[in-house]
């Protein structure tokens, strides 16, 4: 027994909130250390006054081990704010006969409990401690006796938790989303330009036609591959192709199209039940921005320097620069969200496409590097607009800090992209992938877990294909993994036909839309998106199989059992004649190297 390695904290990472009137505590220990752990809990001010007999107030639950890693176990109990007083009645007359004094503190509770027998009473402040086998974990300290003084006890006051819930749209647990590039999708009136087909891109100035109304018109297409809604990155006026280098907020690139074609962009995706996120850079601006324009003209003078960061004057467009900028960029000046005109500015623009175009999420371009006030003020403004508008932020680290409820809903979840791409890739073997899964579980909050947005390539990254070394095996099996693991996909546009493309500017080729282009791969992703909209593989829990690439989804009395050949063949006799969802058909215990499948228990 290691006791050095039991942990647990008193913030929002071990006890939270979960749903109305549940909340989650956890634990975490060194793997295989107990064989049994569990939750002691009671109503802090019963203790404190005494009621030990008024009612039996403590309640013990045994916690589940939810997820495993080769050093840590991961244990975790669902508990309700309410109690319940059973024989409540009998115990107060038992006190009286016994001469014993109520505390006045709970006389007018306990006299209504009386007249309401077996009632539930709403817990106020929460004091909890763990037994581990035969030792009493409590308040960072360990007892080999049971503690009774709620001084040696952890707590959580359950408003304090409330304030802190992460209340994600419904609609976007386990949604598949598709991210577009507006300018390579698919022109008005499929008039390519006339470099549309160029194949592999080199220039990073390379320019297409693609619109919003071509996007409009590939509608049918998204249904057919059952989206549920569509990222979009940055549609407002800029310099470039990639139009994150914004010159104006309030105004659409006239290439992309108009203002009226975008609102009837989002009308139509909402008359077939398809979202619509946009891509926001309030990190950086372009050099032609009107405040940046102003300071390049009016230096100390201008009232806009401090919507920048300037280092000294006067204020010069070179390398290197006299500001910050994103990336060290001259052409990307950083924005000082600090400031409160700008504030105001950049929340009037947040609000303007929610409020005139009925849009339904942004995704927040480099959002770690704009400050938590912030995002927490927009998330407010854009929540009193439209209560299950989605929050996604671009995080490629650790992101607990913007899931307290009060900025994000979700991130981009790059761990799950480094795994699935270090599993194909051999950086990663069977026993590093489950354990950075399995920790993902543990530690992440149940409220977000089925949120998070899980991506195995970007605008930003070289396609999933081409970091597969063009093998279409190791592709269906990282494509696998992106359906099936719990959150929320999304897919790069193009990869469902398993298009080619090295690092940017090349990740950003134009659309094909050629119904035989590698037809067996498209109607695999396509049954994958399918498999993902089951209530299971949204909802359901993760449990990984021994020895095995193997998880099981478990969700109320469903399973569903994935098992992945990537290291090996695999004989599964135990597994012989249940049905695989891939192609129905029955299942003959062998796995091929490199197979996938995914498997119906019923």
């Amino acid at each position: 027994m290691e006791l050095s390695s039991v942990i647990h904290y008193m913030n929002d990472t071990f006890q939270y909130k979960l749903s109305d009137n549940s909340y989650v505590i956890r634990l975490i220990t060194k793997k295989n250390d107990f064989k049994s752990v569990k939750l002691c809990y009671l109503e802090k001010y019963f203790r404190e006054k005494n009621m030990i007999a008024i009612p039996s107030d403590t309640f013990y639950i045994e916690m589940d081990k939810v997820a495993s890693t080769s050093y840590s176990d991961y244990y975790e109990a669902i508990i309700s704010d309410k109690i319940l007083l059973k024989g409540i009645k009998e115990k107060v007359e038992n006190y009286k006969k016994n001469n014993k004094d109520i505390h006045p503190f709970f006389s007018n509770m306990l006299n209504c409990a009386v007249e309401k027998d077996n009632s539930l009473i709403n817990m106020l402040s929460l004091s909890y401690y763990f037994k581990l086998d035969d030792t009493y974990y409590g308040n960072y300290k360990f007892f080999s006796n049971e503690p009774y003084d709620v001084m040696d006890m952890f707590n959580m006051v359950f408003h304090q938790a409330n304030s802190i819930y992460l209340d994600v749209p419904e609609w976007s647990k386990g949604a598949t989303i598709y991210e577009i590039f507006p300018e390579r999708f698919y022109p008005t009136n499929g008039n390519y330009s006339k470099d549309w087909f160029i194949g592999e891109v080199k220039d990073p100035k390379y320019r297409t036609n693609g619109t919003l109304k071509g996007i409009e018109e590939k509608i049918n297409y998204l249904k057919e591959i059952n989206i549920d809604a569509i990222y979009l990155t940055p549609i407002f006026l800029a310099n470039s192709s990639h139009r994150y280098d914004t010159i104006d907020y309030f105004e659409l690139d006239p290439l992309l199209g108009s203002k009226e074609e975008f609102k009837n962009l989002v009308l139509k995706l909402h008359e077939n039940n398809i979202k619509i996120i946009l891509d926001l850079v309030f990190n950086h601006s372009s050099t032609n921005f009107f405040a940046f324009k102003d300071l390049l003209e009016n230096q100390e003078k201008s009232k806009y320097k401090d919507w920048y960061f300037i280092e000294k004057f006067p204020v010069e467009f070179k390398m290197p620069s006299d500001y910050l900028g994103f990336s060290f960029s001259p052409f990307m000046p950083k924005l000082n969200t600090s400031n409160k005109e700008l504030r105001k500015y950049l929340l009037d623009v947040s609000k303007y496409y929610i409020s005139e175009f009925d849009i339904d999420g942004y995704r927040l371009d480099v959002a770690n590097e704009v400050t938590h006030d912030f995002w927490q003020e927009f998330r407010k403004e854009c929540k009193s607009i439209k209560k299950d508008f989605l929050i996604m932020g671009e995080i490629w680290y650790d992101s607990q800090s913007y899931l307290r409820g009060n900025e994000f809903d979700s991130v981009m979840n790059y761990s799950y992209y480094d795994v699935i791409r270090g599993l194909v890739n051999e950086k990663y073997n069977l026993e590093e992938f489950k354990d950075i899964v399995s920790k993902i579980r543990g530690e992440s909050m149940l409220t977000y877990y089925f949120n998070t947005n899980l991506l195995v390539g970007s605008h930003d990254t070289n396609r999933l294909f081409t970091q597969c070394n063009n093998d279409s095996n190791l592709f269906k099996i990282a494509m696998t993994l992106l359906f099936t693991l719990p959150g929320s996909p999304i897919l790069y546009y193009g990869d469902e036909k398993m298009m080619e493309g090295k690092n940017d500017p090349d990740c950003r080729r134009t659309m094909i839309f050629d119904e035989e282009y590698n037809k067996d791969i498209f109607e695999f992703v396509k049954r994958l998106i399918e498999i993902k909209h089951l209530d299971i593989m949204r909802f359901g829990d993760l449990r990984f199989i021994d020895d095995i690439l193997g998880f099981e989804r478990v969700y109320k009395d469903k399973k569903i059992i994935v098992i992945i050949s990537i290291f090996d063949e695999i004989i599964l006799d135990q597994y012989k004649g249940l049905n695989n969802l891939i192609d129905n058909s029955m299942f003959n215990g062998k796995l091929n190297k490199n197979e996938v499948v995914i498997l119906e228990v019923k």
